[in-house]
C-alpha cells in the first residue's frame, strides 16, 4: 500500500509518496506551478533530520528515566546507611549499659552480709538503667520490632527484683540461689546478645535467643 505524505516547505508541497517491493520508498513533490512531479529518496537530507530528531526525544527520555532511578536508588542507600548508623550507636549504648549490669552483679555475689542491701540497690539501679537504654533504643530505632517483647520482659524483671530490694529492707535476707539467679541469667543474656547491630535475619534470631534468657527472672518472688 502507498502511504501519503503531505508536508509543505516553502514553494515545495510533498503530495506523497510512491512504494514499490523492490525499491526504497519515493517521496513525490510538486514545486511552484510546476506540472511535472520531482521524486526523491527517503534518504534525502530532510527525511534524515526527521528520523534524527525522533531518536534524539528517544534517547533524552530514557536518559532522564536512568537519572531518575539512579538518584532514588542512591537516596534510598544513603537513608538506609544512615539507618543501619543509628541503631548501631544506640545499640551498643544498650549493651555497654548490660555489661556494667553484669558487672555490678558480678561484685555483689562476692560481698557477704555486710553492705547486701547497698550492693541490692545498685543491681536495681543499673536493671532501671538497662531499662532506659531500651527505652531509648526504641524510641530512635527503626526496623527492631524485638525490642517490644524484651522491654517488656525487663519491666517485670525490675518489679521482681525490687520486691526483693524490699524485703531486705524490712529485714528479709533475700535468698542466696535467687540471686545467684539473677546474675547468671544476666551473663548468659549479655554472653549472647550480639557485639554489633546489623541489619539481618541473623542478627535478629541471634538477639531473640539472647532475650530468651531474661524468661527465668519474671517470676522471682514465686
Amino acid at each position: 500500500m502507498g502511504v501519503y505524505l503531505i508536508a509543505e516547505k516553502e514553494s515545495c508541497n510533498f503530495i506523497g509518496r510512491t512504494s514499490s517491493s523492490r525499491h526504497q520508498p519515493k517521496f513525490i513533490c510538486r514545486c511552484g506551478t510546476a506540472s511535472k512531479p520531482v521524486s526523491f529518496d527517503a534518504s534525502t537530507p530532510v527525511v534524515e533530520l526527521m528520523m534524527t530528531k525522533k531518536y534524539s526525544k528517544i534517547t533524552i527520555v530514557v536518559v532522564v528515566l536512568l537519572l531518575i532511578t539512579s538518584t532514588y536508588i542512591l537516596v534510598e542507600n544513603l537513608m538506609s546507611k544512615k539507618e543501619v548508623e543509628v541503631n548501631s550507636n544506640y545499640y551498643t549504648g544498650f549493651v555497654s549499659r548490660v555489661q556494667k549490669l553484669d558487672d555490678t552483679l558480678s561484685q555483689t555475689s562476692e560481698v557477704g552480709s555486710n553492705g547486701e542491701i547497698e550492693q541490692m540497690f545498685d543491681v536495681y539501679t543499673s536493671i532501671i538503667l538497662v531499662n532506659d537504654r531500651l527505652t531509648l533504643l526504641q524510641e530512635n530505632a527503626k526496623n527492631f520490632s524485638e525490642l517490644n517483647v524484651l522491654i517488656n520482659d525487663f519491666l517485670i524483671f525490675r518489679n521482681e527484683y525490687g520486691y526483693l530490694v524490699k524485703d531486705q529492707l524490712k529485714g528479709n535476707r533475700a535468698d542466696s540461689e535467687v540471686r545467684l539467679k539473677v546474675a547468671k541469667q544476666v551473663k548468659l543474656f549479655l554472653n549472647d546478645l550480639p557485639i554489633e547491630y546489623q541489619s539481618s535475619k541473623e542478627f535478629s534470631d541471634q538477639f531473640s535467643v539472647a532475650a530468651d534468657h531474661i524468661k527465668p527472672l519474671l517470676h522471682l518472688n514465686f
